[in-house]
């Protein structure tokens, strides 16, 4: 029954997906509404959006005094996009801009409910240039002319590291020295070795799952041609780091997002964390507040380049005030000071690249004992290197992780992994792969 009703509400979302956005008939009908009459935009989100679009509110009135903009939150990712897709579907209650998540944006971009702001009037192809490639990519259309929702943050990815534990185990702990210490993932597990040999309660990191993950966070899984791509070194190699930091005790076998694992990297007992650059705000707002200058940053070994996590903003196609609605995107996304201040006020990263030229990036952060973070951050994401994204990437995370878990748990052989993961996410995007093949030919 739920999947029955699954495919209902994704068959009336591709319905209206498929009819021309752009018919004849007037601007009121189209419902861009005038940016030369009042507009009352509704915006949903989830937390903390809110904060973010107070802090720059004030600038965005300023600039357009007709505009008021209602926000919504909602508690997470998962209510905004349930209720999103019920709202479209049910041709009710769909708000004028709505925050879309990174693991979300794929069922959006191949069953439709979203303006095409690549069309005049809004012409967002404009600022293609002005966007991290990767981020711009996820939110146009197979064909490449069509942009189906615009990059708001994105999340640059990065060791995260204790100083203290790497002091007491003999090493340097400044982050130009710790990027040449861990430059190598042969060189991470050998620096684990001797962090870990401080005590019986110390762990080099706090789950070896998040060194393949990493590889494959919303990308990766396919060829251009949707061909699957997991049987490559790259996957064997991170897969085999992953189950010797396991069998060697190194990591904590935590479960991110658990009171342990806040626990441990409070105490000090965890020494390493992956993840995106939003995790420092994390850090030093409510997981380790009293460890001020305890952590560092280096980026990934041997593949700085990676993501994890990030949002978009969009236009559902029955917004009646769309005009409004791109000129709040616009502000919020493609204006540098708007992004700083978000950045400042909520540590979500631009995926606007002219926003880094601010010397805001060249400031130190004192919890990460004066570390000129955002310029790390800001320097991988626009790092050599290339991964590719398709609509597919959300489905076929879900199910490599699945596979992952159990490679790490139950002691698999790689290749027995490799071969179940390939099932699995074939399994898993069938439905979504075929309609995708059938769109491309």
């Amino acid at each position: 029954m739920k999947r029955m009703l699954r495919l209902i509400v994704l068959a009336a979302l591709f319905a209206s997906a498929v009819n021309p956005v752009w018919s004849a008939g007037s601007a009121e009908d189209e419902g861009l509404g005038s940016l030369q009459e009042p507009a009352a935009l509704t915006f949903w989100g989830w937390p903390t959006a809110d904060a973010a679009v107070a802090a720059v509110i004030d600038g965005f009135k300023a600039r357009y005094p007709k505009i008021s903009v209602d926000v919504v939150m909602k508690t997470g990712t998962n209510e905004l996009r349930d209720a999103l897709t019920t709202a479209m579907a049910a041709h009710s209650g769909v708000p004028d801009v709505t925050m879309i998540e990174i693991k979300d944006i794929d069922k959006f971009m191949i069953y439709g409910g979203l303006q095409d702001i690549g069309r005049k009037p809004f012409n967002a192809g404009q600022y293609e240039k002005d966007f991290v490639p990767y981020k711009w990519k996820q939110c146009t259309t197979l064909d490449g002319e069509g942009i189906l929702a615009f990059p708001w943050d994105i999340g640059p990815s990065s060791v995260f590291y204790r100083r203290d534990l790497l002091e007491k185990a003999g090493y340097p702990s400044d982050p130009e020295s710790v990027a040449e210490l861990l430059s190598t993932w042969d060189d991470f597990i050998e620096v684990g070795r001797k962090v870990c040999a401080l005590g019986d309660k110390i762990w080099w990191t706090d789950n070896a799952a998040q060194i393949p993950y990493i590889y494959y966070s919303h990308k990766n899984f396919f060829t251009e041609d949707l061909e699957l791509n997991i049987e490559n070194p790259k996957t064997r190699q991170v897969l085999e780091v992953a189950a010797t930091l396991r069998h060697e005790g190194l990591d904590a076998q935590m479960g991110l997002w658990t009171e342990e694992w806040y626990q441990g990297l409070a105490n000090g007992s965890v020494a390493t964390t992956i993840m995106g650059c939003w995790f420092g705000g994390f850090l030093k707002g409510w997981i380790a507040a009293d460890s001020k200058g305890e952590w560092g940053i280096v980026p990934i070994p041997e593949d700085p380049l990676q993501n994890y996590g990030g949002s978009f903003l969009a236009i559902p196609q029955e917004s009646k005030n769309k005009l409004a609605a791109w000129a709040f995107i616009e502000y919020i996304c493609a204006d540098a000071d708007a992004q700083n201040t978000i950045l400042k006020t909520v540590d979500w990263f631009p995926a606007y690249i002219p926003a880094y030229s601010d010397a805001l990036y060249d400031e130190g952060d004192p919890y990460f004992g004066g570390q000129k973070t955002r310029r790390v951050w800001a320097d991988i994401a626009q790092s050599q290197g290339a991964f590719v994204t398709t609509a597919l990437d959300a489905g076929a995370e879900a199910a490599f992780t699945a596979e992952l878990a159990k490679f790490l748990d139950q002691d698999l052989s790689i290749d027995k992994t490799i071969s179940n993961m390939e099932s699995a996410i074939e399994n898993q995007v069938a439905e979504e792969k075929e309609l995708l093949l059938e769109i491309m030919k």
